[in-house]
């Protein structure tokens, strides 16, 4: 496998529409990255664009520091899986994972020893001489990963790979990928609009917003640090104060109405506050900075959990706290912010 690097990679039509700008970022080999963000944020214009599908308006993509951006796609090492299964319907499952060999001119023998490899790794022995229409979804899923391998790729691509799976086939082909990727060493990009998914088997993940990378770091940074409030908006985060400088106190505080905040962060150059649902603590009294009072207007039980929607003077706040018995709606409570859950962040 090998070292990806991607310098300024810029995508536009007509010279208007930018659809990418100034991209840049690296893979490491052995390394699994995703990309993360909504549809129209670019992510699959930068996979294609990587794998030769697509033509870049600028930038270079360099593979083990050999520049590739012009090289056609046949001539690029790379695996590809796609959304859709792409399969052969009139071959056995044996010759679509042996079409890639065949196209490269081995030999009988070369072909036979490296497609019975790969399907023992991916589990499809027993299917070598089935079609496509008799596998299940999961299963045809594992046959264009097997395709995708047996060509010894420099670099895999995968492009939603999963989404067209149930949620149960999902999680369990997720984590078949993660143990194929560790156990072969592969370097790996990974397209995903699922936070979920992508936080579960990645090493690093890149997060997109309209043709730019927003942050790029490890799943735990990202969840516990987010950057942006569109990177924490997200990931999952409901709660956001927003302020001006001229309400930043010093460094650490900022208050905000009659309530002063203590962050972990660095607020002077911040807009934004937000604390998880779950980090929001419900406590007996008012103890002054980080804390204010307020009326819960909704209540869900979670299961493991419940979560209240809170009127407050700043606002309405979304908090989940683990408890026997749910609170009622109408009940005044006081919301703790503790610091070191509460983050600042650029808008």
């Amino acid at each position: 496998m090998a070292n990806l690097e991607v310098k300024k990679l810029a995508k536009s039509y007509d010279g208007k529409n930018k659809v990418l700008q100034d991209i840049s970022f690296s893979v490491n080999n052995g390394e699994l990255v995703s990309i993360l963000g909504p549809s129209g944020c670019g992510k699959t214009t930068t996979l294609r664009i990587i794998a030769g599908l697509l033509d870049e308006t600028s930038g270079q993509v360099l593979v083990d520091q050999a520049d590739v951006t012009k090289t056609p796609v046949y001539k690029r090492n790379f695996g590809m899986v796609f959304q859709s299964y792409a399969l052969f319907p009139h071959l056995n499952i044996f010759e679509n994972v042996a079409f890639g060999l065949k196209m490269r001119g081995l030999s009988k023998t070369e072909i036979k020893s490296k497609v019975e490899e790969i399907l023992e790794i991916t589990g499809l022995s027993e299917f070598a001489q089935k079609y496509p229409a008799q596998l299940s979804g999961g299963q045809q899923q594992r046959v264009s990963l097997a395709r995708a391998l047996v060509i010894n790729p420099q670099l895999l691509l995968m492009d939603e790979p999963l989404s067209n799976l149930d949620a149960k086939l999902r999680l369990k082909m997720r984590e078949e990928i993660r143990r194929l990727q560790q156990k072969l060493k592969m370097t790996v990009l990974f397209v995903t609009h699922d936070q979920q998914e992508c936080f579960a088997i990645s090493d690093r993940v890149m997060i997109m917003k309209e043709g730019r990378i927003d942050q790029y770091d490890t799943p735990q940074n990202i969840f516990h640090h987010p950057r942006t409030e569109y990177v924490a908006r997200f990931i999952g985060y409901d709660n956001f104060i927003h302020f001006d400088q001229a309400q930043v106190i010093d460094n650490h505080h900022v208050k905000v109405g009659n309530i002063s905040f203590e962050s972990i962060d660095e607020c002077e150059k911040a807009k934004v506050l937000t604390i998880r649902p779950e980090n929001i603590e419900i406590v007996d009294q008012n103890k002054g900075d980080n804390t204010i009072l307020g009326t819960i207007i909704s209540n869900e039980y979670l299961g493991q959990s419940f979560k209240y929607r809170i009127k407050t003077e700043l606002g309405e706040f979304q908090v989940e706290e683990s408890r026997k018995k749910m609170r009622l709606v109408g009940e005044q409570i006081n919301l703790e912010f503790p610091a070191k859950h509460l983050h600042a962040l650029s808008e």
